[in-house]
């Protein structure tokens, strides 16, 4: 009896001793492998009868989307689009447009290609027109922008004169002029009835020999054939405009305006004046231009007057030696100038007077106006004439 009952206690307390069954898993499963696989447990304990396998929990099915309550965020259905928002209609295919409709599509990018092609061309040539419209006409006729006059002349281009054939170019610093004295007097400017077309010269004649006490002087003395230079073939028939010619005078008129002209006229004999000429106007404003050039042998002959009339008295009592700050300065050309105040107390100047000297070359430029002579229109006239004696 006792033998009988020693399986059956050993197999209560192999039972006792292992307790509730451990989950199922990997490790749980290789110990009862091992345990079951002893030869005591084979032949001893009894089998114990197997579990009823549980059944499949059938998988959760998803409501359609009209099953869904509308506050409901499960997510989309099956065969839903996920980013259509919750109750929306899904468009149905896009069919592809009839040719009426490609055609008329068509028509439109024409016409709307034409309106800014239009609108293009028509902003162009305004662009055009007003740009012309402000840059043809001159700065000083546009309203606005008119500068207003400080008195100065308007000039042609200043033009040396030709020289005589045979004559060489001068150098640097001019000791002879050999062209045609007349012509290197500074020409009328446009107020005073100048043209201010290119000045043409004609053929270059040898200047007369001029007698400082007077004569015939005023006509000059013929041309020789070796001097005169024939004009070009293409000219010949048509011969161009010439610049004016001025008027010969006598070497002794310049001493008219000294306090004692008898002792000029006898330095113009002693330093032996070849020839004299002058050019007047008077412009719009009033105001009377005279300059005269006298020619003479040499250099120092010319300075020997030029320093007479420069330090010597004038007839005028008032007349004065007046600054020239800030004029420009003309290579190889000495200037003097002189003024003489006008009666009406904070007027310019009434009269001004410039003498020039330039090699064997003297100038005397004389300006006066009852009004005033412009400081300005005095100083260009100046400059000019030192620049062709240059």
């Amino acid at each position: 009896m006792t033998d009988s009952t020693m399986p059956h206690d050993s197999a209560a307390s192999g039972a006792a001793s292992t307790g509730p069954a451990a989950p199922e898993g990997p490790g749980t499963a290789e110990g009862d492998v091992t345990a079951s696989a002893t030869p005591e447990a084979v032949t001893d304990s009894p089998a114990s009868p197997a579990s009823p396998a549980s059944p499949a929990s059938p998988a959760p099915t998803m409501p359609a989307a009209s099953d869904r309550a509308p506050g409901d965020d499960a997510g989309p259905g099956p065969g839903e689009n996920p980013w259509t928002a919750p109750g929306a209609t899904v468009p149905g295919p896009v069919e592809p447009p009839s040719a009426e409709e490609l055609a008329a599509r068509r028509t439109r990018r024409r016409k709307a290609a034409l309106r800014w092609g239009a609108a293009v061309v028509v902003c162009a040539l305004a662009g055009t027109g007003s740009a012309l419209a402000v840059t043809a006409p001159e700065r000083t006729d546009l309203p606005g922008l008119a500068t207003e006059s400080d008195g100065r002349y308007t000039f042609p281009a200043l033009v040396l004169p030709p020289l005589p054939s045979g004559k060489p170019v001068p150098r640097e610093n001019k000791s002879r002029h050999a062209a045609d004295l007349r012509y290197l007097l500074l020409p009328a400017p446009q107020e005073a009835g100048g043209s201010l077309a290119p000045v043409v010269f004609p053929t270059p004649t040898p200047p007369p020999t001029g007698s400082p006490t007077g004569g015939p002087t005023g006509t000059p003395a013929a041309a020789s054939p070796t001097t005169s230079a024939a004009p070009p073939p293409s000219t010949a028939s048509t011969p161009p405009a010439t610049a004016p010619l001025a008027d010969w005078v006598t070497c002794d008129a310049v001493a008219a305006e000294q306090k004692d002209p008898v002792a000029v006229r006898s330095l113009l004999l002693e330093s032996a004046c070849r020839a004299a000429t002058v050019r007047e106007w008077t412009a719009t404003d009033g105001t009377r231009t005279q300059i005269r050039l006298l020619a003479f042998g040499s250099s120092a002959a010319a300075w020997d007057v030029y320093r007479e009339l420069r330090d010597g008295d004038q007839k005028d009592p008032g007349s004065r030696t007046t600054p020239m700050e800030g004029w420009d300065t003309v290579f190889g050309v000495a200037v003097e100038t002189r003024g003489t105040p006008a009666t009406t107390a904070g007027t310019a100047l009434s009269a001004r007077l410039a003498y020039l000297s330039a090699g064997d070359l003297v100038g005397v430029v004389t300006m006066t106006n009852p009004g005033g002579v412009p400081a300005e229109a005095f100083r260009q006239v100046v400059t000019l004439q030192s620049d062709l004696l240059a």
